[in-house]
């Protein structure tokens, strides 16, 4: 049946079964049982139409408590209504009642209850931005992931962007990339009421925002607005638009071999979308030709907002740090200590007293660690041996001049200790000092440690002497006074009478 092959669509696409249930309006035990014998059910039968539950000598209870709270305010919920019914004597299920109640309103009111009014929005006025789930296709392996889509409610430009996950800095990332996308912002935002961005629903339209979304929206002079629970028409244009953008980007499977290269293609298909289809109010304009009367009514931000969650974490004895089931590296200086950590959609910086202690690509897998070899090197100092069997030095990633000064150094017995000593150094110069002395010990044919270390200490020696001759320079006399010695003669003359 058809409502098989929609559940079997939605769920290979990545919709959860709640959201395939909702949507279909179809039980999750019916969408559990299909997805799990892949459509091989007996049964074609899925109910449309609930029937009237037997309320029996409660009904016209029911109905007048119906009546009675149609013109009361604050109304009763059915949770309520079925509570007070309880105290009457009913012993049902408050399924029976709810079904009730939703008949009871479908046939007494003025309108259908399913009915929505047509939205309009002016230029500038706001943009709507939803999550979906899909599937990807990353090397030979079809991964799930969420995908971000902006929609600026009166041109129709569109923006999207796909993500391993949908925490607080995906969402962040995603915002930057597209206010930069579209040039500017317009003074309205409109939301479900996702977790990173609302942290409670209160009564009526309003909302307890997430402070550091607050702030997001603040950066951007951004009013945040928050539908309707289950009122997905609030937002019908960016609804709409995850369904088309699923047909056009979405189907069949995209491929390649990164995240970044499949968004960069996706960025290419939206850009040549927004540019050929035609707005669907505006018929005689596309979508860009619509952006453009749009364009100017847009704010534009002079200053990127930083686009990260902050977290303080504490370091490990071996310079780790653990986040989301994954190790990180930071210098060792920090061991022990708590630092400041700096989540961003795909990477990660630790921050010690305003100083920059790591960074590192963020890992989307479970228990990997990410070492940076570097944030090690003053512990070779005094530890010259960890460079043997240290983990973080396994799998350096050397300049061709390192490399083959250390496959030099180790055919002798010294030889790790020697490179060992000669990589502290970078510590307290810099790689390219030392990479530099490498280079010209390689040159003259003379490799060993104190040749390096005399050729790195010799171009430091020179440079310092370099800036001392600068300095001289600088402030030389540039006119020289001419020296005037007569009024000594006359000190001597006076001299002479006395």
């Amino acid at each position: 049946m058809e409502s098989k092959r929609k559940i079997l669509v939605r769920y290979r696409r990545g919709d959860g079964i709640r959201a395939i249930s909702r949507e279909l309006n179809i039980s999750r035990n019916t969408v559990r049982d299909i997805i799990r014998s892949k459509g091989n059910i007996k049964s074609d039968y899925v109910r449309v139409i609930q029937p009237t539950p037997r309320l029996g000598d409660y009904t016209e209870k029911l109905e007048k408590m119906l009546r009675d709270n149609k013109h009361s305010k604050p109304k009763k919920t059915g949770k309520i209504l079925f509570e007070e019914l309880q105290i009457y004597g009913y012993q049902g299920s408050y399924s029976a009642v709810s079904r009730y109640i939703y008949a009871w309103k479908e046939k007494n009111s003025e309108v259908n209850i399913n009915a929505c009014v047509p939205l309009y929005f002016a230029p500038g006025e706001a943009y709507q931005f939803d999550w979906s789930s899909d599937q990807i296709m990353l090397g030979n392996e079809i991964v799930s992931v969420k995908v971000a889509h902006f929609v600026l409610c009166y041109s129709r430009k569109k923006f999207v962007y796909i993500y391993f996950n949908e925490t607080q800095e995906m969402v962040f990332d995603a915002h930057v990339r597209a206010f930069i996308f579209f040039g500017g912002t317009p003074t309205k935002g409109i939301y479900d009421n996702m977790k990173t961005a609302v942290s409670k629903v209160l009564k009526g339209s309003n909302r307890e925002w997430n402070p550091r979304f607050e702030k997001l929206c603040a950066h951007y002079l951004v009013e945040p607005l928050a539908c309707t629970p289950a009122k997905g028409n609030e937002k019908g244009r960016v609804e709409r638009q995850v369904q088309i953008d699923r047909q056009q980007f979405f189907t069949p499977i995209p491929k390649a071999s990164t995240l970044q290269e499949l968004n960069d293609i996706l960025m290419s298909r939206v850009i040549a979308y927004n540019s050929t289809h035609h707005h669907p109010e505006y018929k005689d304009k596309t979508i860009d030709e619509a952006y453009e009367q749009e364009r100017s009514f847009l704010v534009s931000a002079p200053v990127l907002f930083d686009s990260c969650k902050e977290i303080d974490v504490k370091v490990s004895t071996t310079c780790l740090v653990r986040y989301e089931n994954n190790n990180y590296s930071v210098h060792c200086s920090c061991a022990g200590k708590v630092v400041q950590c700096k989540v961003y959609a795909d990477y990660i910086v630790f921050i010690y007293h305003a100083r920059e202690v790591g960074r590192h690509n963020r890992k989307f897998t479970k228990g990997a660690t990410s070492y940076d070899w570097r944030h090690y090197l003053p512990i070779l100092a005094h530890k010259p041996g960890a460079l043997r069997n240290g983990t973080p030095f396994l799998d350096m990633d050397l300049p061709e001049e390192l490399k083959e000064v250390r496959q030099r150094l180790e055919q002798h017995s010294t030889g790790t200790r020697d490179f060992a000593h000669i990589l502290s150094y970078i510590a307290t110069e810099s790689i390219e000092s030392v990479v530099s002395a490498c280079a010209q010990a390689i040159k003259i044919g003379t490799i060993s440690k104190d040749a390096i270390l005399n050729i790195l200490l010799r171009k430091k020696d020179e440079t310092k002497v370099s800036e001392s001759k600068n300095y001289q320079e600088h402030y030389a006399l540039k006119h020289i006074p001419k020296a005037d010695c007569r009024i000594y003669d006359n000190l001597l003359k006076l001299g002479g009478k006395s």
